[in-house]
């Protein structure tokens, strides 16, 4: 399985130049912990997590976002990034096309594709959706 098949699309991100108050806002409003930061090419640049909001210093989210943020292209394999996630002990991983942001992949997105794992009691057979199968394949 792929990425581009869990990722969530449509990322909630931050422009380089926003306050810290701003990010602080965002993160609130939309109850998650951590935002890519983008520059205005839309490239990333940076992720600002809870973390960094209330244990760095400065106005800008450039001042304190983390740098160097690992990532990931939409052709990388799930088991790939829920090992990212897990050795690197990080809690999400931003998506890339080229070095623009197309997705984001958390620790929730793995989660719920385990949750849509089925095996068929009969054969054996591994199957994806929100319920059961109601028979055999």
């Amino acid at each position: 399985m792929k990425v581009r098949e869990i990722m969530t699309s449509g990322v909630i991100s931050v422009p380089e130049d926003s306050t810290v108050e701003d990010a602080a806002r965002t993160l609130a409003r939309h109850r998650i912990s951590g935002l890519p930061v983008v520059n205005a090419a839309g490239g990333l640049v940076g992720l600002v997590t809870e973390y960094d909001l209330i244990s760095k210093q400065g106005h800008s989210v450039a001042e304190i976002m983390s740098r160097g943020v690992i990532s990931v292209t939409e052709d990388t394999d799930v088991e790939e990034v829920s090992h990212l996630l897990a050795n690197r002990r990080i809690r999400r991983v931003p998506v890339l096309r080229g070095d623009r942001l197309v997705g984001i992949v958390s620790r929730s997105d793995l989660v719920k594709q385990i949750a849509m794992r089925w095996v068929c009691p009969v054969c054996g057979e591994v199957l994806r959706g929100p319920e059961p199968p109601e028979q055999c394949p």
